[in-house]
């Protein structure tokens, strides 16, 4: 798995790609993770090339959006393909997370969420 991480205005934009899986998961958190530090993070993760998501991945997700949240900040997915849109939807997880279609739509959608 690789990851790239950005800077885009106030929100850290992290791009992964390949499988979100048991192999991956933790590194993925720990990476990610390090961007959710001060107050009201903006984190966006861009799943366009993300093929293949676990319970590990999902895991690492949740585990990173309660982080960001419990910072008093803001956590997003977006390029969310056919097949891990059917097993967020499948886990619940759908509902936990803000989805949108592409970057640009996420970046929107942070920077207006009123979090510094």
């Amino acid at each position: 798995m690789d990851i790239q991480k950005e800077r885009v205005g106030d929100v850290h934009v992290v791009t992964a790609n390949g499988r979100l899986d048991g192999i991956y998961s933790a590194a993925f958190a720990n990476q990610v993770g390090e961007l959710i530090t001060g107050t009201n993070p903006k984190i966006l993760i861009d799943f366009t090339e993300i093929d293949y998501v676990t319970s590990a991945g999902l895991r690492a997700v949740l585990v990173l959006m309660k982080k960001a949240k419990a910072s008093g900040g803001v956590f997003a997915l977006c390029g969310v393909n056919e097949q891990v849109r059917e097993v967020l939807d499948v886990s619940g997880f759908a509902e936990l997370f803000s989805i949108h279609s592409g970057r640009a739509e996420g970046i929107a959608a942070l920077d207006a969420s009123g979090a510094p």
